[in-house]
């Protein structure tokens, strides 16, 4: 407490004083998470956390849960359909912005206008804020986020949905899972990618927002885009278009928020850094549960084949191959 006191009467600045960057970093290293495209699975601490997401779901649609569709299809034949279709999803996904038209390239104009408006004006007094104003209460709220955002929260989630509805023949699961699966996959590669080429220094270097040293391989240097904040979007967006129910998709995209708040608080991003993190989450999400709701309805009515012409939807706007 004493140190906390001391941080928030020293002297504010654009950036933190020496002094106190060093209090805060040597706090945060404590503990603190990587991004989910390098992280280490805690494992005495995520599991239950993960669990209890799953628990939630279940405890919440009973009634969907039971409503899986009769069919002949062995394991082997689910499995081998499911990864089939994961590869198709993966193409469409990847070359959909081949197809994009002028109302994709606005809404992609519009995030990256707000994601640089946010990096001249809001990313050095948003981080201050959160730093001069920890708390024990505020500790507690943002590790939900945490893990939420984690690497390991995504692939608990989505396998053990996907296991669930293999074991239980519940159709409507085992695609929930999938599309939790296919949307962390998909959005993480795009954010990695993108890591690794921009460069940018994280927060608690004290390098400034505008060091961008392209084409690192430091995971200290992967501020741009955040990794946390995509995976959690990715997931919220994948269930919201799965369930479909207003107060659940208020819930999940809560979390998300927190997951955001805490990449700020922690230091490890500006914020314009979740800003493009959350955007590349929300659209891979929306078009990957979108996806899978067509292809469950055309299983439903026994054929595919229209799948093949489908659009893959960005947001709000939808382009067709």
């Amino acid at each position: 407490m004493s140190d906390l006191k001391t941080r928030r009467t020293e002297r504010r600045t654009p950036f933190l004083s020496a002094q106190r960057s060093i209090r805060v970093a040597q706090q945060i290293n404590r503990g603190a998470h990587q991004e989910p495209c390098t992280a280490m699975i805690n494992s005495r601490r995520l599991p239950r956390f993960h669990v209890a997401i799953v628990f939630l779901l279940f405890s919440a649609f009973p009634g969907a849960f039971g409503a899986a569709l009769a069919g002949s299809r062995t394991t082997n034949d689910i499995l081998t359909d499911d990864a089939a279709h994961f590869f198709r999803d993966f193409r469409d996904i990847f070359s959909s912005p081949a197809h994009f038209d002028g109302s994709d390239w606005i809404t992609i104009g519009a995030v990256a206008s707000t994601a640089a408006a946010a990096a001249v004006w809001g990313d050095a007094p948003v981080r201050e804020y959160l730093l001069d104003n920890r708390s024990g209460f505020t500790d507690g709220l943002v590790s939900v986020g945490d893990y939420y955002g984690e690497l390991s929260t995504g692939y608990y989630l989505g396998s053990a949905l996907y296991v669930a509805g293999i074991v239980s023949d519940d159709d409507w699961v085992r695609y929930t899972g999938r599309a939790v699966l296919e949307a962390h996959t998909f959005s993480l590669l795009i954010t990695g990618v993108l890591k690794v080429a921009a460069g940018r220094s994280r927060p608690y270097l004290f390098e400034g927002n505008k060091r961008f040293n392209w084409f690192e391989t430091e995971n200290r240097k992967w501020s741009f885009p955040s990794g946390h904040a995509t995976a959690a979007f990715a997931i919220s967006s994948a269930l919201s278009k799965r369930i479909d129910r207003p107060w659940v998709t208020a819930g999940l995209y809560t979390l998300s928020g927190i997951t955001v708040l805490d990449r700020i608080y922690d230091d490890k991003h500006w914020l314009s850094d979740t800003i493009i993190g959350a955007a590349i989450g929300t659209a891979v999400g929306l078009a990957v549960g979108k996806m899978i709701n067509e292809e469950e309805a055309e299983r439903k009515k026994g054929g595919l084949e229209t799948l093949n012409e489908r659009p893959v939807e960005l947001v709000h706007f939808s382009v067709s191959f």
